[in-house]
């Protein structure tokens, strides 16, 4: 199968940072050298340089990149090839971007993710790979959401920026932003295209919006082209609101 990709130039800064979540795949990435990532997920753009970003599950080093590698050579291959031992994996027949890659290099310090955000794939560039020492300073996302917080104290809107919602003595969600109004609660959530199109994001949404609405929560998603090109207008969405629920 072609590469659809193989004609466009790769790019001599961009890092694409991927996450994994088992130690499998981590030791695949450090001692075989390659990574893989979904076809259907896969980015327009190609990348120089690939980035790890551990979760929570990795323990203690988790939440936080360490380790960046050069990418040598991209192909197209099913998961069942990639992985023999897991062909009873629902993808095991879907095809994936293998990433041939240099040997790992470690960053001179961890970049951690103290915001406990859910990262996703994303862009950053090299030089920023090696000089910030905070995830949220790398992802679009997060970017999003440093846009709207301008932009809500500004308007001299009062909104806290990730509102924790907790249950049983546990966190079930935190929230972009939460106003707080004398007849209700408003949850602004900041929508990354790439990351919220996606089947199970989309079930996940409906599910948490959902209990939000039960618990007696107003919703309103904006999505990133409306924050980056139409911030006016979501003010006056949040603004509408709040007048409503006042």
């Amino acid at each position: 199968m072609r590469h659809p990709r193989e004609a466009s130039t790769v790019n001599n800064n961009l890092v694409l940072v991927g996450v994994v979540r088992r130690k499998k795949d981590l030791d695949i990435a450090l001692k075989k050298h390659w990574y893989r990532i979904p076809l259907r997920t896969a980015p327009k753009r190609r990348p120089a340089y690939l980035a790890i970003y551990e979760t929570r599950a990795l323990g203690k080093r988790g939440r936080g990149i360490n380790y960046y590698a050069s990418i040598l050579k991209t192909s197209l291959v099913k998961r069942k090839d990639l992985l023999p031992d897991e062909k009873a994996h629902p993808r095991a027949g879907e095809f994936y971007y293998k990433f041939r890659l240099s040997p790992l290099k470690k960053l001179p310090h961890k970049i951690a993710n103290r915001s406990r955000r859910r990262i996703s794939f994303g862009f950053t560039q090299l030089k920023k790979l090696r000089r910030d020492r905070e995830v949220s300073k790398l992802f679009d996302i997060i970017a999003l959401e440093e846009m709207m917080r301008r932009y809500l104290k500004r308007s001299g809107i009062k909104a806290i920026h990730e509102y924790c919602l907790m249950e049983k003595g546990r966190l079930r969600y935190r929230l972009d932003f939460a106003i707080l109004c004398r007849k209700g609660k408003i949850a602004i959530e900041c929508d990354n295209r790439k990351w919220h199109a996606l089947p199970k994001m989309k079930k996940r949404d409906r599910k948490r919006d959902q209990w939000l609405k039960s618990h007696g929560w107003t919703v309103i998603h904006f999505l990133e082209k409306e924050i980056m090109g139409n911030l006016p207008y979501c003010l006056k969405t949040i603004k509408a609101t709040i007048r409503r629920l006042n």
